[in-house]
């Protein structure tokens, strides 16, 4: 291949301009996102029970699921969640599955159906359940809000409906790469119809004849075929209202006395459902809508071309209406790829004039240069045939690898210079030099890409997350391996380096270098005395550890939040039950009190029947003041004025926590075979945590949300079979009747008119004040026309029941969640105190829940990978060196390489993130390379030469090259982490404060401590 190159100059200058023009191409093709596109191997299986308890559903539904859920192939965890449904019509359950990583997913769904439809005859009446797949928020990118838009203006919430129905939704979804639009807030359109219970009395209709006629309405029939002409022609009946007047026209029963229609019996009315909650934005309604964008998508250029709509749709809408970007994940997208490019330019720069300072000679840096961007865009090419995409990490990898890129054009040039300057000519230099250092070189590649290898076991959003991160790297320095023996070679051939001596001509030996004349001082002095190099590397390593060990934050997921705006959320709860008016009068209450506030910016506030949210925003200017919190001091204040409610006022973002995203958070969660003897364990537990001073907002039951209420009041009709017998009522028709009685819920029950789906709601006259005191004294008709009295029928019980049951691996589970005001570490000790002094009855256990930090099998999967890394460092070095022995002295470049990670993370103040962790391994392969390159090249010298002379002369002969390469990588990255608010800003910050101390420490280390183990363990 070097061969090659070098003869054909122009075939080698033809194929990289080509893979420059595909390189550029491919950058335009490359989905752009801010994350990768994770998707969790998980199903989930929604439950609902209308009327009944969560106990019940636990009982009787959702732990049955769990156990035919166990059994399904590939599973490895099952959560499940009974719950009040919120909306007062009974409970609701979630089953989360989580499957093995290698699991065919499309099987698992089938299966897991399956499993579940045999259940379903064992199931109680009334049971639904469906099976879907599951993507968490938390991680899948691609399932998160990709833009969301607000529609706002003094117009009622179903005018506002229907603007962004017919006129915006279908815009926005005309377009290329916008997968979904949701609206939230808006007002749905309702036919209903309510009947006089007088008139169906005296007609002798029931309500169930009333909704089967009008469902019969909407159907099309197909009764058959009709022969004419001799053709087959099929017959349809088409009965179906156009509008809401041919509804009234139906016939519901025929007299002699002519037909009674619908409208004879009720009026029907088009307009909205009855609402079950309010959206406004500074108190005017407003609609909500939320944007999707389809997988493998660019983010920027979709986000542009909805922009450019949302534009031109404003233009249509009515006079004070505002259509607004509520939120953009595009800008934050291009925020931070923007800012990781502009440090990726500043790191090439930096490359260049190290580079300049070394080797004076702008052809050769030139050359040099060349091959990070003939190696970028190789791996450019790669990730994209590799359906990557360019996000934050695996540009991150490729900023990362900008110093690596350059260490094998830097040590090939390097040599082939030093074979010019022996006389040879420039092919010569250029064929001698690149095969004498190919072993090495490949060597110290291949550590580099083969501890990514361990990256493809890892599990979990480890995977997910990184694995695009190791692609990014090994595609990089593999193209930058590629480009060394091929570009450097053919273009030192046919150009050469301005300062080399003409072919033929032998160079004058160049001055001793004085860091070179001091080294020499230095490694023969360590020579003489090995023991105080072995006391000055343990010293160090020790001391290190212990500044680390004390003082260095480790195991947080990610310390850089995206995102970190100030705001305050206020929330309102209402006992189960509240009217949604009720709640609606307490949040336009704290709504008229921010209006009067100049310092606020916006409010936005959402409003259920026993629930409101109030979302406060600042101006920019104000968002880093002590403006917020004494708004919030205000509301808290005016809170304390309300009662029957609980009012909670939270503060987020820099002004409340000094720059983080919010004060450190703690929860414990509490397993157990029993329900109530778990609730017990949380609650003195809660009690103990409320005795620290710093603690605050200590919750006994955070396993369903803020505050939420640990026990609600049911109310229940119990049906006595034997009186309805008596009476010729079924429990059907008795359920049927007390349901259109009442207000109920969202109506279900679809109608086609005019080409439109619309729901449709069959209710009785005066259900709007049914009040539940007239329950007892309802009317409930017989089938003899008779009326009955439902207290005659059915007792009216109310009890307590519990608001939410969850389910771990069929273990019960309830979290105990608190706010600690004060250090990170001092709030971790009194966590640990809880724990310890917490005393736990056998087959029960306590886990620390934190979101924010790796859980302990992702901790054993890191570890894990950077000893595998280990391990082939060691195998491939031992393959290299044909030696048990030399592989051990590289790898003492290891702990050394560890000296500078944990002082560079102690100077730094910066956490020990997960992605440090990934760092820390990467950085492994990358720091035995100058150790590889010395051992190697003492091993050939002492061929020649005696075992002190060949040290010195190897390792002098190999400290340019060390020194060049480690400063291009190590200036490479410094601008990766400066100009940064904190080291723990980025995700990129941990990869290169890894790597940069790494190397500087070990690079001091292998020039003094390997060749002093080399004379001891290998050349004795």
């Amino acid at each position: 291949m070097i061969s090659l190159a070098i003869r054909r100059p122009v075939a080698t200058a033809a194929v990289y301009l080509a893979l420059l023009l595909l390189g550029a191409y491919s950058f335009r093709l490359i989905p752009l996102e801010l994350l990768p596109d994770v998707t969790y191997p998980r199903l989930r299986v929604r439950v609902e029970w209308q009327g009944a308890s969560p106990e019940a559903l636990e009982a009787l539904v959702t732990a049955r699921i769990e156990a035919v859920a166990r059994q399904v192939r590939g599973v490895r965890s099952v959560e499940s969640v009974s719950r009040i449904d919120p909306y007062g019509a009974g409970s609701i359950g979630r089953i989360d599955i989580e499957f093995a990583r290698d699991t065919r997913m499309e099987f698992a769904r089938l299966e897991l159906g399956e499993r579940v439809s045999a259940l379903r005859d064992e199931l109680p009446e009334g049971v639904t359940s469906t099976v879907e797949p599951y993507v968490p928020d938390e991680f899948a990118e691609e399932g998160r809000p990709f833009l969301g838009f607000r529609l706002s203006g003094p117009y009622d919430a179903g005018y506002l409906t229907r603007i962004v129905e017919e006129e915006i939704r279908p815009s926005l979804l005309g377009l290329d790469g916008v997968a979904a639009v949701w609206i939230y807030g808006g007002e749905s359109r309702e036919v209903s119809i309510e009947l006089d219970r007088e008139r169906l009395s005296a007609l002798g209709l029931s309500l169930s004849d009333v909704r089967r006629l009008v469902a019969e309405a909407s159907e099309l029939r197909a009764p058959g075929s009709v022969e004419l002409d001799g053709m087959r022609i099929a017959l349809a009946v088409r009965s179906r209202p156009s509008d809401v007047s041919e509804l009234g026209a139906l016939v519901v029963a025929a007299r002699p006395e002519g037909p009674v229609r619908l409208a004879d019996v009720g009026r029907i009315r088009d307009g909205h459902a009855d609402p079950y909650e309010y959206s406004r934005m500074d108190g005017l309604p407003a609609i909500w809508l939320v944007l999707t964008r389809q997988p493998r998508s660019n983010a920027i250029r979709v986000a542009e071309a909805v922009k450019a709509k949302a534009e031109e749709l404003r233009g249509r809408l009515p006079a004070g209406a505002a259509f607004e970007l509520d939120s953009d994940q595009s800008e934050e997208i291009e925020e931070q790829l923007t800012d990781l490019r502009l440090r990726a330019i500043a790191a090439v720069l930096v490359i260049f004039l190290v580079l300049m300072l070394f080797l004076r000679s702008a052809r050769t840096v030139t050359i040099v240069f060349a091959t990070i961007v003939f190696s970028v865009l190789i791996a450019v090419n790669l990730l994209y045939l590799g359906g990557f995409s360019l996000n934050v990490l695996t540009l991150a990898g490729l900023a990362w690898g900008f110093g690596l890129v350059v260490d094998n054009g830097i040590v090939v040039l390097e040599n082939v210079e030093r074979h010019r300057n022996q006389g040879k000519t420039r092919k010569e230099a250029a064929r001698d030099g690149s095969r004498q250092v190919l072993l090495p070189v490949l060597a110290a590649t291949g550590t580099t890409a083969i501890v990514l290898l361990p990256f493809l076991l890892l599990q979990g959003d480890l995977r997910l997350y990184y694995l695009p991160l190791g692609y990014a790297v090994g595609f990089s320095i593999l193209a930058s391996l590629f480009v060394a023996f091929t570009f450097v070679p053919a273009m030192t051939a046919a150009v050469g380096a301005a300062a080399t001596a003409a072919d033929g001509e032998p160079a004058r030996a160049a001055a001793e270098s004085f860091y070179v004349r001091g080294y020499r001082a230095l490694l023969d002095r360590a020579l003489d005395h090995p023991w105080i190099v072995v006391f000055v590397s343990i010293v160090c390593l020790s001391g290190s550890f212990w500044l680390f060990q004390r003082n260095v934050e480790r195991g947080v997921l990610w310390s850089a939040s995206f995102g970190g705006d100030t705001y305050l959320v206020v929330n309102i709860r209402f006992p189960r039950g509240a009217e949604l008016e009720r709640t609606d009068e307490l949040a336009r209450s704290f709504e008229s009190r921010l209006a009067g506030m100049a310092e606020v910016r916006r409010y936005e506030t959402l409003v259920r029947p026993n629930y409101a949210r109030i979302r406060v925003t600042f101006p920019l200017e104000l968002e880093n003041t002590d403006v917020p919190i004494a708004i919030k001091d205000q509301l808290v204040a005016y809170s304390y004025g309300f009662s029957g409610a609980e009012v909670q006022v939270l503060g987020f973002g820099p002004s409340f926590y000094g720059g983080g995203g919010s004060a450190p958070t703690y929860a414990l969660q509490v397993f157990g075979f029993n329900y109530m003897k778990t609730k017990d364990i949380a609650t003195g537990i809660a009690s103990r945590l409320e005795r620290f001073p710093r603690v605050r907002d200590v919750d006994p039951n955070a396993s369903g949300g803020w505050f939420e209420r640990d026990r609600e009041t049911e109310f229940f009709v119990v049906p006595d079979r034997v009186a309805l017998a008596e009476h010729d009522v079924s429990v059907e028709e008795l359920l049927g009747y007390t349901s259109a009685s009442v207000r109920g819920v969202l109506a279900s029950d679809r109608l086609r008119l005019g080409g439109e789906d619309v729901r449709y709601a069959v209710k009785l006259a005066g259900y709007r004040e049914f009040d539940f005191r007239d329950l007892a004294n309802l009317r409930v008709p017989t089938a003899g026309g008779a009326e009955v009295r439902l207290g005659d029928v059915a007792r009216i019980e109310e009890r307590s029941v519990m608001a939410s049951i969850r389910r771990e691996d069929q273990q019960y589970e309830r979290s105990v969640s608190w706010e600690y005001r004060g250090p990170t570490k001092l709030g971790n000790l009194i966590r640990e105190a809880i724990v310890d002094a917490t005393e736990l009855p056998p087959g029960y256990r306590i886990e620390i829940r934190d979101e924010w930090r790796w859980p302990e099998e992702e901790r054993r999967q890191v570890y894990l990978a950077l000893a595998l890394a280990v391990l082939l460092i060691y195998m491939l070095t031992a393959a290299l060196f044909e030696s048990l022995s030399a592989p051990l002295v590289v790898l003492l470049t290891l702990p050394l390489a560890l000296i500078g990670v944990f002082l560079i993370f102690f100077y730094a103040n910066a956490t020990f993130t997960r992605t440090a962790y990934i760092g820390t391994i990467m950085m492994s392969g990358i720091v035995v390379n100058n150790a590889i390159l010395v051992v190697f090249h003492i091993g050939e010298l002492r061929r020649r030469m005696e075992t002190r002379a060949a040290i010195l002369e190897g390792t002098l002969e190999r400290v340019r090259p060390i020194l060049m390469t480690t400063l291009t990588t190590v200036f490479g990255l410094l601008p990766l982490v400066l100009f940064s608010g904190s080291q723990d800003a980025n995700i990129w910050n941990a990869l290169a404060l890894a790597t940069i101390g790494g190397l500087l420490s070990s690079t001091l280390f292998v020039l003094v401590a390997i060749p002093v183990a080399y004379r001891h363990l290998v050349a004795r």
